[in-house]
């Protein structure tokens, strides 16, 4: 078989996976799944002087690490943490963490979603599912369902996989937190447990997770849309000298020296 033809194949075998929305995935969820609620119940825990070195630094705490292997995280699941301080208000934090369709701006390796449901819950929040694209390298293409489950009232958005559609991955949990230090700063917590199909080489895959996890944590704060543009504006101030020639009879002798000079100020507003 020609070399092209081979290549031809490779990709598109990396790219047909289990994915599809018209049959259940392969299980109903083997990771521990997360609630919304404070940091602490998602194994998120800060000391009091990693909090005020968080604040004083602005610099992430964050972590990548393959879990051992147990009957609720096979072998080659991976976990990314991060607790950063992201100088925006919250609801500008919310706005970009709820707009999926936003996260292939700031989430590492995602290249599209796509929503396709959405529900109000009994506690005044919000679920809703998405269909995720992950480039995995310059190869291999991850597609899957995810569900969200937003919840204000507890600060906090989880998810998992949506079980009633078959995807790439084998399974996926996640959680965001985010509370408020001021008006203009809020600490943000994330975790993910992750793993990702077994024909991904796991070199490549924990290469792939700390990347994702470093553009997590360095685009969300540039993603947030800035709520409270400059009220006051300064305007523009434009000054004009016009130099007029003389009329009129001496108009035929006159001498820069006649020129009348003619100052003009002008505001413009931004």
């Amino acid at each position: 078989m020609p070399l092209a033809t081979k290549l031809v194949l490779f990709c598109l075998f990396i790219e047909a996976g289990a994915e599809d929305a018209t049959r259940a995935h392969a299980h109903k969820g083997i990771f521990r799944r997360l609630s919304p609620g404070s940091p602490q119940s998602a194994g998120l825990r800060m000391t009091a002087a990693a909090r005020k070195r968080l604040l004083e630094s602005t610099q992430p705490e964050s972590s990548v690490m393959a879990l051992p292997e147990s009957p609720t995280s096979p072998k080659g699941t991976m976990r990314c943490s991060s607790i950063q301080l992201v100088h925006a208000p919250v609801s500008a934090i919310w706005e970009t963490l709820i707009d999926l369709p936003r996260y292939p701006k700031f989430v590492g390796g995602i290249s599209a979603v796509e929503p396709y449901s959405t529900r109000k819950t009994l506690t005044g929040g919000q679920l809703f599912c998405a269909h995720y694209t992950l480039c995995v390298g310059p190869l291999y293409k991850v597609k899957y369902f995810v569900e969200h489950r937003h919840e204000p009232l507890q600060k906090s958005m989880v998810w998992q996989l949506d079980y009633s559609r078959s995807s790439d991955v084998y399974d996926s949990v996640g959680y965001w937190h985010v509370e408020p230090v001021d008006e203009k700063r809020c600490i943000v917590y994330y975790t993910q447990d992750s793993l990702l199909p077994s024909w991904i080489p796991l070199p490549l895959k924990k290469s792939f997770t700390n990347a994702a996890m470093r553009a997590c944590t360095g685009k969300l704060e540039p993603a947030c849309p800035n709520p409270n543009p400059n009220p006051n504006p300064t305007p523009t101030l434009t000054l004009t000298l016009t130099l007029t020639p003389p009329c009129g009879p001496a108009q035929a002798s006159w001498s820069p020296r006649a020129l009348t000079p003619t100052l003009t100020l002008t505001q413009t507003q931004p």
